[in-house]
């Protein structure tokens, strides 16, 4: 098979590609373990990626390669888009299926008309508390250190916006929702506060990213295709 647009021999020295990477994280890779991965492949290169993809979750994760890396502050403004299952009547300390359960409630019953009323009330600009589990910083220690270890945390709430939100199926205790939204902002959070607006508790049980930016899950490549992928799997910048 071809290799990855820019991808040279790696035996030759001189190889230096310049790559946005467009790969389909697998469930169960953090993020990291991804960039790990791509820097075996191309040792001499800096490699870093362009947001965060929590390792429950799979879908499209930009990795850029050499100089394709400066552009990682501007790759992670793009907007992105999510596909969620949102499992409803039980909820857990880290907002998805890794978690424990802390609570459980009862589920209405709920209408389609009554679950798109209430996701419309979600669109647009808005304030977002984020889920304590999360990679933020508090007095520079991640949030989800301290969570783990029982303290107590108060994260502050954050600016974000929700472009797009439909709901794709329904049934007793669970919804599926895709998603368009902007940088920072978390679907655990969302699940959460949609669970909660609708009079019961819930997580996300599956998530899947679906864009970052002009970059698209159906263009994205397998993991294992990295070393020897077609042409598609790599952008110069």
């Amino acid at each position: 098979m071809a290799p990855i647009a820019g991808q040279e021999n790696e035996s030759t020295p001189e190889a230096t590609p310049d790559l946005v990477l467009n790969i389909r994280k697998p469930i169960g890779w953090s993020s990291f373990d991804v960039v790990r991965y791509t820097k075996r492949i191309w040792p001499r290169c800096k490699v870093g990626h362009a947001g965060t993809l929590d390792p429950f979750a799979e879908g499209v994760l930009l990795v850029c390669v050499g100089k394709a890396t400066k552009r990682v502050a501007e790759l992670v403004q793009g907007v992105k888009g999510y596909r969620a299952e949102i499992r409803m009547g039980l909820t857990t300390d880290t907002l998805d299926l890794s978690g424990q359960t802390i609570e459980r409630r009862s589920v209405p019953r709920l209408t389609r008309d009554q679950v798109e009323t209430t996701l419309r009330s979600f669109l647009g600009k808005q304030m977002q508390k984020p889920p304590d589990f999360s990679a933020l910083q508090i007095d520079g220690k991640r949030a989800y250190h301290l969570a783990r270890s029982g303290k107590t945390i108060e994260l502050v709430s954050r600016a974000i916006e929700i472009y797009c939100l439909a709901l794709v199926d329904l049934s007793t205790d669970r919804l599926i929702i895709e998603v368009e939204c902007s940088k920072g902002t978390y679907i655990r959070a969302l699940a959460r506060d949609i669970a909660v607006s609708l009079d019961t508790v819930g997580y996300v049980q599956n998530l899947l990213r679906t864009r970052v930016g002009d970059y698209f899950l159906r263009d994205a490549c397998e993991i294992a295709e990295l070393k020897q992928s077609s042409a598609n799997c790599g952008k110069r910048p």
